[in-house]
């Protein structure tokens, strides 16, 4: 029996880890908990596929991040390098001696995403991302969410990059780099401080990372889940692969959604349900600055109602300049300031910010991944009903009906409302803006993700009963 047989003879008997086997005398894969590693002849991470949860279990999502080639160091002389291994107390070594000093020295978690690798005498470090890792295809607004984009966590600062930027080197980095899709990351944090390149371009269809001069010393990788437990565990710091896009305090409000809805389905196993539930805990939560938007929207049609005939009054009988001064004039008299309209805008002020960080959160939510409800086969996906014989511009072959139950509900809720200190004129003016919002709101979301368009259904019901309810 050659060594590298006893070695995957030696794993398979080790508790904790999956095991390890030599599929090929020039390959060795490692199965852990969490992740699904093989290694070249000369200690290239050539193949890594990430569990979530984790590996066994039930509803595990599963990701390759490439098929050859994943992170690599260039150096050394030809030849297999000389394969040596060493158990630890939480992680196993594999250590790889090339021909001409270089060295690679694999430390590998039982469990975690998160793995070590000391590099010695390196010519170049590569990530990469293979075809499994692009984006999956979608159509319409729905290619938003779909993309692979760079990544550099540099002390409190987040970057983006898009692959089809022009933006090519990452200068001075000493924190976290990588890419990410919708879903998973690799990231990478260096011992000393490196310049990266970055393949970009139009036609670029994976991340590739170069570090030329690799730092010697031990590099740490996170290779696995944007999820924010998941995240938090391997480095606090990784957290900011989340949400990057956003400001500060949007981030902190898709957070706090995030672990609001995982509390919620603590009690709500069925996540279609609990967001739902998560809609109407939003409205509750939001109740006493709702009431004072809606004061404030109050005053304003109070205003609007009492100054209407003398404004209509005003352009019908005058143009200009001299229109403009009698307006003014009519504001000084009645005691209003010309900005009071802005008052309205309270409510916007107070949905608005929640309404993103709703939709951050549910986009980049891996538990909604493969997940189903109702008819919805994946709630990370449009809820797709069934396909049509053809294929829309923008809106592509499937019909998916939570869009057009989002919309008929906000038609009602335009219908229901009927503000009383407004006459008919101002009452309808306000209905056809309400009917226009609800159309610009269906092109947007018919080609969402189904768990969004769940959440938004939601809200707008819950505008219904409060109608009707106010109505009563």
């Amino acid at each position: 029996m050659n060594r590298r047989a006893l070695l995957a003879v030696a794993f398979l008997l080790l508790p904790g880890l999956g095991g390890v086997k030599a599929d090929t005398p020039a390959a060795t894969t490692v199965e852990t908990s969490h992740l699904r590693l093989t290694f070249d002849a000369g200690g290239n991470l050539s193949s890594a596929i990430a569990c979530f949860p984790a590996c066994t279990g039930e509803r595990v999502r599963v990701q390759q991040f490439a098929s050859e080639s994943v992170i690599a160091v260039e150096g050394g002389g030809r030849g297999a390098a000389e394969l040596s291994d060493q158990r630890r107390e939480a992680h196993y070594e594999l250590r790889f001696a090339r021909p001409g000093g270089v060295s690679l020295t694999w430390k590998i978690p039982e469990s975690g995403y998160r793995l070590g690798l000391e590099v010695a005498g390196g010519e170049a470090l590569l990530m990469r991302s293979g075809e499994p890792f692009r984006p999956r295809p979608a159509a319409g607004f729905g290619n938003w969410l779909e993309q692979t984009r760079y990544l550099a966590i540099d002390g409190g600062d987040v970057t983006q990059t898009g692959l089809d930027e022009d933006e090519s080197s990452v200068a001075g980095i000493r924190g976290w780099l990588g890419y990410r899709n919708r879903y998973w990351s690799l990231m990478a944090q260096p011992p000393a401080v490196v310049d990266a390149r970055l393949a970009t371009g139009a036609e670029q269809q994976g991340a590739e990372v170069r570090i030329d001069a690799p730092a010697d010393g031990e590099w740490s990788f996170y290779l696995g889940p944007v999820e924010p437990v998941m995240l938090k565990t391997a480095d606090p710091v990784l957290q900011k692969v989340l949400y990057a896009g956003l400001w500060f305090w949007l981030r902190w409000i898709s957070l706090g959604l995030f672990h609001l809805l995982a509390a919620i389905q603590q009690f709500i196993p069925a996540w279609g349900i609990a967001i739902m539930a998560l809609s109407l805990a939003v409205n509750v939560l939001m109740l006493p600055l709702s009431r004072l938007a809606d004061r404030f929207q109050q005053e304003v049609n109070e205003i609007e109602a009492r100054l209407a005939p003398e404004l209509q009054r005003i352009k019908k009988h005058f143009k200009g300049e001299e229109q403009a001064a009698k307006i003014i004039a009519l504001y000084k008299t009645e005691r209003v300031h010309p900005l009071y309209s802005l008052k309205s805008l309270v409510g916007v002020a107070v949905v608005i910010p929640v309404f993103i960080g709703a939709f951050d959160m549910l986009a980049e939510n891996i538990h909604l991944l493969n997940t189903g409800f109702l008819w919805i086969a994946d709630l990370s996906r449009p809820d797709d009903l069934f396909n049509l014989p053809f294929r829309l511009p923008f809106f592509g072959a499937e019909f998916n009906l939570l869009p057009f139950l989002m919309t008929a509900l906000s038609f009602v809720a335009s219908v229901l409302h009927k503000p009383l200190a407004l006459n008919a004129e101002l009452r309808h003016r306000q209905v056809r803006n309400m009917i226009l919002l609800a159309l610009a709101f269906f092109v947007l979301f018919y080609t969402f993700p189904a768990g969004m368009v769940l959440y938004w259904t939601t809200n707008n019901l819950i505008s219904v009963i409060k109608s009707l309810w106010a109505r009563r």
